[in-house]
């Protein structure tokens, strides 16, 4: 749902848990460390031959960056509505939107300038003269975000793919810590996207995934593939290992392998960044690994049927 709001909701099952946490670039003196979580849970308001279905959840993500630790808390309510656009239940469409409520601040207690400087020597107790610089530490803000997802399946396959696009911040909501009345704004990000999987045999699929996200000055392209080897296909029983990579083209960035393994509704996930860029000098190399892991739940559905009548 970082991806798209509108893929709340396009899953195998009823009930979605994922986590993902991540650690970037730990060799250096302004580490990321990112944490996410999400629920997403299905209401079905039309079943049977069209089958169309709500989908709510609760999105949250934390991230702290640099030595004066700035900090990002983002709750976001994904809503998505998802219909087929076929009959024999092959083609869907949904649509998202998301709103969300951040929070931003930021710690003074590391903060060093020159005017601590008296010319002989750095006086750690001096007064850093930002106290009128900054309105605030912490700010507040309303978000939202909308995107649209269409979904092609087999029919007797594992064969699928999803594209779709994602606007982010709409509203591009105010940033500004400062007292100068600057109105820093945070710039819409654009998101496009496509994920595919191709069966070849009854033990193995190609995967394939591309995704390019713009936001102000900022771009961001990546794309790879892989491939998934089904141990046990049997079904209730499903076991299955992916491994692939992705390349971050964009400043020609790093190389990202990755590895998945899939138990049943389990999915545990683990992928590294390799550093390629000039700034491979500071992280020697190592971006940082990310891990993920997601479960699915199927309720049970009440059987359907006609009384009988005793004659």
């Amino acid at each position: 749902m970082n991806l798209n709001p509108a893929l709340a909701g396009v899953f195998g099952g009823d009930l979605r848990f994922a986590a993902n946490f991540r650690d970037q670039w730990r060799s250096v003196p302004v580490p990321y460390t990112t944490l996410g979580a999400s629920v997403e849970n299905k209401f079905y308001h039309q079943r049977g031959k069209y089958h169309k279905y709500f989908t709510g959840g609760l999105v949250l993500n934390y991230d702290r960056q640099g030595s004066l630790n700035l900090t990002s808390l983002n709750i976001s309510i994904p809503i998505s509505y998802t219909a087929p656009l076929t009959e024999n239940r092959l083609h869907y469409l949904t649509l998202g939107v998301m709103p969300s409520f951040g929070q931003r601040s930021f710690g003074t207690d590391k903060l060093t300038t020159d005017s601590q400087w008296n010319e002989l020597f750095f006086d750690p107790f001096a007064s850093t003269k930002e106290d009128l610089l900054f309105a605030n530490t912490s700010i507040k803000y309303f978000d939202l975000s909308a995107g649209v997802n269409y979904r092609a399946q087999a029919k007797e396959k594992r064969s699928r793919i999803d594209v779709g696009a994602a606007i982010f911040h709409l509203n591009q909501p105010d940033h500004d810590f400062w007292s100068g009345g600057d109105n820093v704004r945070l710039s819409s990000r654009v998101s496009v996207y496509g994920l595919g999987y191709l069966q070849l045999t009854h033990r193995l699929d190609l995967v394939f995934q591309g995704l390019y996200q713009k936001q102000g000055g900022y771009e961001k392209l990546i794309y790879g593939g892989g491939a998934r080897f089904h141990l046990n296909p049997k079904r209730y029983n499903e076991l299955a290992v992916q491994v692939g990579f992705n390349y971050r083209s964009r400043y020609r960035d790093a190389w990202i392998p990755y590895a998945e393994v899939h138990w049943r509704t389990w999915v545990l996930g683990v992928s590294w960044d390799a550093n390629r860029s000039n700034f491979r000098a500071a992280t020697q190399g190592r971006g940082g690994p990310e891990v993920s892991l997601i479960y699915r739940l199927y309720r049970v559905k009440p059987m359907a049927f006609k009384s009988c009548p005793i004659i």
